[in-house]
């Protein structure tokens, strides 16, 4: 049951990185942003349910990565959990922004620049990419 809710959160994951991306492209920044948070959010929830079994109750990308990152290191995988830290050092600025789009999606209004949105979009597929050479390293 588990590997079908990783592939069906992955896969989610993945449309709504394709329709933040639909949405760049039509103008839509305000709700790109929104697709590519979310996008962001299942896709480091589907590494922590493969790799941990769970999903902690949380809304901000930062945080999921920073769980995972802390878990990864308690198991002995000091190396991968560097990755991430690094990939969450370098992109410290998109990802707070990230986190900003959930909240200010809901309770305020908000613009973004056409390279704002771009710069999560590209953020988000490196992060794609990040936590499946993660997910390769601890699990094979």
């Amino acid at each position: 049951m588990s590997g079908e809710r990783v592939n069906l959160l992955k896969s989610r994951s993945r449309r709504f990185l394709e329709l933040g991306s639909e949405l760049l492209q039509r103008g839509g920044l305000e709700l790109a942003a929104f697709s590519i948070h979310q996008s962001c959010q299942l896709r480091v929830e589907a590494s922590l349910l493969r790799i941990l079994s769970e999903i902690p109750r949380a809304h901000s990308v930062r945080e999921l990565l920073g769980v995972l990152s802390a878990k990864l290191d308690e198991a002995g995988f000091a190396e991968v959990s560097a990755k991430i830290k690094d990939f969450a050092k370098l992109y410290r600025d998109a990802l707070v922004d990230l986190d900003s789009v959930y909240t200010m999606s809901r309770y305020t209004f908000f613009t973004f620049t056409r390279g704002d949105v771009e710069k999560l979009a590209q953020v988000c597929s490196e992060l794609h990419s990040l936590l499946e050479k993660v997910e390769k390293s601890v699990l094979g």
